[in-house]
């Protein structure tokens, strides 16, 4: 029975979806765009995956992909990012809310054959790190996010954990701070990826904040959500992500070792509202052994995969305008 991921044309979904094939996994895909380009980059043979174009948000959507192709389990990664929930946080709400409760909703009223559901959180659930004092943050620490975009993530952990409760429907939560690599575009903390890109094209590029950061690569947090979705847990979970913690000035001596580029790639001296070291220890515990690549790898391997598309003139640079 295949597992159905939503978003699976955004960044996360298109490497979630190449890892749950390598895991031996069938798939269903859907997500709002046709745009298909991340995917193909990502995922051999991406054409030939079964593919369902749709709104989250439409009523009966998601019910009827799961009836029509008997889904085992649901990765819900489609979602707006801070940039447009702040912008549009109606909208923002319909599609980071309301759309989980479509989720949830399918899952419920097709429960003889959805084991589980697996869905995006954020690290933007917690507020500012001063609030949280010294030390790793625990997973069960007091929620108070800055922005619209992390409000919705708890209410999500809160809608988890209403249908284990009501309907027995058991969920995963991934807390995952900076995702990168290629295909990440979107997003505040996208400018790490971006910045790689930008000095792989030889670009002036200015990153909007600056402190402590916690750089996890899309590899290993596409590991996550797949096994999340394969092993079987009951309960309402909700996991902190973990990976290398370093500050945004180290990030950019890495860029310019890994790129041989120096001087293009600066930063806002200003932290992100959220805190970098969180404790993942019963990730670990549930989900492990966890592969933590360490930064300097992983800008390395994104930097190769950028470096690819721009000798074949293929390396999209519209998004550092």
């Amino acid at each position: 029975m295949p597992i159905l991921v939503t978003g699976a044309c955004g960044f996360i979904g298109a490497w979630t979806v190449r890892r749950l094939l390598e895991l031996g996994e069938r798939v269903v895909l859907t997500d709002v765009s046709g745009d298909l380009s991340r995917l193909r980059y990502v995922v051999d043979g991406a054409d030939r995956l079964p593919f369902v174009r749709g709104d989250i948000v439409d009523e009966g959507f998601i019910e009827n992909i799961v009836r029509n192709y008997g889904v085992d389990a649901i990765i819900h990664l489609a979602a707006f990012q801070i940039p447009q929930c702040r912008a549009d946080p109606v909208r923002g709400a319909l599609v980071n809310v309301i759309g989980t409760l479509r989720v949830f909703e399918a899952a419920k009223k097709n429960r003889d054959i959805v084991r589980r559901v697996v869905y995006a959180s954020s690290a933007a659930v917690f507020g500012p790190p001063e609030l949280y004092g010294e030390g790793p943050v625990p997973v069960n620490a007091p929620l108070k996010p800055t922005t619209h975009y992390g409000a919705y993530k708890v209410c999500n952990e809160l809608t988890a954990n209403a249908y284990w409760h009501e309907s027995g429907i058991p969920s995963v939560g991934l807390r995952p701070q900076v995702v990168y690599g290629y295909g990440r575009d979107v997003g505040v903390t996208s400018d790490a990826s971006r910045a790689i890109k930008a000095a792989i094209a030889r670009r002036p590029y200015r990153i909007r904040f600056g402190g402590l950061i916690d750089m996890q690569y899309v590899e290993d947090v596409a590991h996550l959500f797949a096994i999340s979705a394969i092993k079987d847990f009951d309960g309402a979970r909700v996991y902190n992500v973990r990976g290398d913690v370093i500050s945004v000035a180290e990030l950019v001596k890495i860029i310019e070792e890994a790129t041989g580029v120096s001087g293009l790639i600066t930063f806002e001296d200003k932290p992100l509202p959220i805190p970098a070291y969180l404790d993942d220890s019963e990730t670990e515990k549930d989900l492990g052994p966890l592969k933590k690549t360490p930064a300097r790898e992983g800008v390395a391997k994104t930097a190769e995969f950028f470096l690819g598309l721009l000798r074949r003139g293929e390396l999209d640079l519209s998004d550092l305008t």
